[in-house]
C-alpha cells in the first residue's frame, strides 16, 4: 500500500504532525464567517441599547451629622444625648426622612421647580411620588464619599433625565433635609423647656398645698409633735410637783378656816352683848338640857322649859344674824370675821390652781398620748413634702439646662446636620451604563459565536481532510484535490459578502446616527 502511494505519503504525514494547532487553524479557516458577522452585530446591538435606552442623571448632595461645638460636661441637648454617632446619624436622618418625603411636601417641591416639564400630562401628585421613587440614602464616608456603612455622613442622590433638573431638585431636598432637622431640633428643645417648666409649676402648687396642709397640721396637733415630747413630760413632771404643793398648802388652809370659823362661832358681833352673847347662852341651855333629860323624863316641865328657852334663844340669835340686822362691833369678832375671809378666799385661789393644775396634767398626757400617731402622720406629710421638693429641685435644675439647651439648638451650636458636599449638575450619564453595556455585547457577541461555532462543528458530517478520510475508510488515500471555484461561484460569494457588508456599514450608520442625536 506504502510502495504504490508514494506521493501522498508525505502529505498525509505532515497533517498528522500538525497537531492540534492545525486542527484548531483549519477550524478557524473554516468558521471564521460566525465571529465575523456575529461579534460585530452583538456589538452594534449593544451600542444601539446604550443610546436607545433612557438617560438619567444622577445629583447628590452629602451631609454630615456633626457633634456639639459645646463639650458635653458643660451642658447636654435635651433633644438626644449622643453616645453612638452613626446610629444616632441613621436614626435621625431616618427620622427626617419620613417627615420630608411625603407626597405634600413634595407636591410643593415640585409647584416650585417642576421635575419633568416634558411629562405635562402627569398630576403634581403623580410627579410628587416619581420624585420620592428616584431619590436614595445611602451612608458614605465623609473624606472620599465611598459607601461605608459605620458612618454619620449621608449622600442623597436624586436621578433625573435633565442634569440641571437633578441638581436643582436635589439641592431642593438637600435643603429639606437641613431645615426641617433644624426646625426639629429647636422646636423639641422648646418642647423640652416648656414641659419642664409646666412641671416645675404643678410641683410648685403641689407643694404650696403640702405647706399649708403641714401648717395646719401644727396648727392643730403643734403639742402632740414629736420635737414636743420632752416638753409634755417635763410639762407632767412640773404639773404634778405643783398640784402636790397646792393639795398641802389647800390641807392647811381648810384647817386654819374650820378653827376660825370655830372661834367666830363662839364670838358675839355686838360689843354690848360680848359678856351675855346668846350663843353661849344657848351653848349653857343646850348643856343643861343634857344634863336634864339625864334626871327626867321628856315630858318633865323642866325638860319643857329648857327646849323653849332653846328655841327662843335660837330665834334671837338668828334675828341677829339676818342682813338687815345690826353690823359687827365687837373687835375680837370682827378680826376673826376678817382672818375666816381672808382663809376661805385662799383656798378658792388654791382650788383654782388645784383645777388647773389637773387640767395641765390631763394635756400634757393627751399630748404624750396621741404623739406617736401624730408623729406617723406628721412623717408622712413631711416625707411627701420632701419628695416634692426634691423632685421640684431636680425640675428646677433640668429647667436650666433645657433653657441653655434651647439657647444651644436656636444658635445652631447642636449635634445638627451639616452640608458636607452641596449637589452639583453632574456630567456624567448615571444610567444607562454605556460602556458596560457595550463591553457586555462585546462579551456576549464572543460567547454566542464560539457557542454557534462549537454547535456547528459538531454537527457537521463533512469529511474534510485526508485524516477524517484515514479514520473512516481505515485505508490510506491515494491523494487530495482541492476545491475549485467557477466564475459563476465567485460571484455569488461576492454577492453574498457584498450584501452582508452593505447590511452591516447600513446598520452601522443607523446606530451612529442614533449615538449622534441620543449624545
Amino acid at each position: 500500500m506504502d510502495a504504490s502511494h508514494p506521493v501522498t505519503e508525505p502529505s498525509y504525514r505532515r497533517e498528522k504532525a500538525s497537531g492540534l494547532g492545525g486542527a484548531y487553524e483549519d477550524l478557524i479557516r473554516r468558521r471564521w464567517v460566525y465571529p465575523a458577522l456575529i461579534i460585530p452585530v452583538s456589538l452594534l446591538l449593544s451600542v444601539f441599547a446604550a443610546y436607545v435606552l433612557p438617560v438619567s442623571y444622577r445629583a447628590t448632595g452629602t451631609i454630615l451629622l456633626e457633634p456639639s461645638s459645646i463639650p458635653k460636661d458643660l451642658i447636654q441637648s435635651t433633644v438626644k444625648d449622643l453616645e453612638d454617632i452613626p446610629a444616632y446619624a441613621e436614626q435621625s436622618l431616618e427620622l427626617v426622612r419620613r417627615q420630608v418625603m411625603i407626597p405634600d411636601k413634595m407636591e410643593q417641591l415640585v409647584k416650585e421647580v417642576d421635575p419633568y416639564p416634558q411629562q405635562q400630562d402627569l398630576s403634581p401628585q403623580d410627579k410628587a411620588r416619581m420624585v420620592v421613587d428616584n431619590v436614595s440614602v445611602e451612608r458614605v464616608d465623609p473624606i472620599t464619599l465611598k459607601p461605608l456603612d459605620q458612618s454619620a455622613a449621608f449622600s442623597i442622590h436624586y436621578n433625573n433625565p435633565n442634569p440641571v433638573l437633578a441638581a436643582k431638585v436635589a439641592t431642593k431636598i438637600v435643603d429639606l433635609y437641613l431645615t426641617y432637622n433644624r426646625a426639629t431640633r429647636a422646636e423639641q428643645s422648646a418642647a423640652a423647656y416648656d414641659f419642664l417648666q409646666k412641671q416645675a409649676k404643678e410641683v410648685e402648687t403641689s407643694m404650696l398645698a403640702m405647706e399649708q396642709q403641714l401648717a395646719r397640721f401644727k396648727a392643730e396637733h403643734g403639742s402632740s409633735l414629736p420635737e414636743m415630747q420632752a416638753h409634755n413630760m417635763a410639762g407632767v413632771d412640773r404639773a404634778q410637783h405643783d398640784l402636790e404643793n397646792v393639795q398641802q398648802q389647800l390641807v392647811v388652809a381648810e384647817e386654819k378656816e374650820s378653827q376660825l370659823q370655830l372661834q367666830l362661832n363662839q364670838l358675839s358681833p355686838s360689843a354690848t352683848a360680848a359678856v351675855s352673847d346668846w350663843r353661849v347662852q344657848l351653848a349653857k341651855l343646850r348643856s343643861d338640857l343634857a344634863a336634864a333629860e339625864v334626871k327626867y323624863t321628856p315630858e318633865h316641865p323642866e325638860i319643857k322649859r329648857l327646849k323653849r328657852a332653846i328655841a327662843d334663844m335660837a330665834s334671837q340669835g338668828a334675828v341677829a344674824l339676818r342682813p338687815g340686822a345690826a353690823k359687827p362691833d365687837n373687835p375680837d369678832y370682827l378680826s376673826v370675821q376678817s382672818q375666816l375671809a381672808s382663809a376661805r378666799s385662799q383656798i378658792a385661789a388654791l382650788r383654782t390652781e388645784e383645777v388647773r393644775n389637773h387640767r395641765d396634767m390631763d394635756t400634757y398626757e393627751h399630748n404624750l398620748a396621741t404623739t406617736p400617731g401624730v408623729e406617723r402622720d406628721y412623717i408622712q406629710l413631711q416625707r411627701d413634702y420632701d419628695t416634692q421638693r426634691g423632685r421640684f429641685e431636680d425640675l428646677q435644675g433640668k429647667m436650666k439646662n433645657a433653657a441653655l439647651a434651647r439657647t444651644m439648638e436656636t444658635e445652631s451650636r447642636g449635634e445638627r446636620f451639616a452640608l458636607l458636599a452641596p449637589p452639583k449638575v453632574p456630567t456624567k450619564v448615571y444610567f444607562p451604563n454605556r460602556l458596560g453595556i457595550m463591553l457586555l455585547g462585546m462579551v456576549l457577541g464572543c460567547g454566542i459565536a464560539v457557542g454557534c461555532v462549537a454547535i456547528t462543528e459538531a454537527t457537521d458530517p463533512t469529511v474534510r481532510s485526508m485524516a477524517d478520510l484515514q479514520e473512516i475508510m481505515q485505508i490510506a488515500p491515494v491523494g487530495a484535490i482541492p476545491t475549485l471555484l467557477n466564475p459563476s461561484d465567485l460571484r455569488g460569494r461576492r454577492l453574498r459578502w457584498g450584501s452582508a457588508v452593505l447590511a452591516f456599514t447600513a446598520a452601522a450608520v443607523f446606530v451612529a446616527a442614533t449615538v449622534l442625536v441620543k449624545h
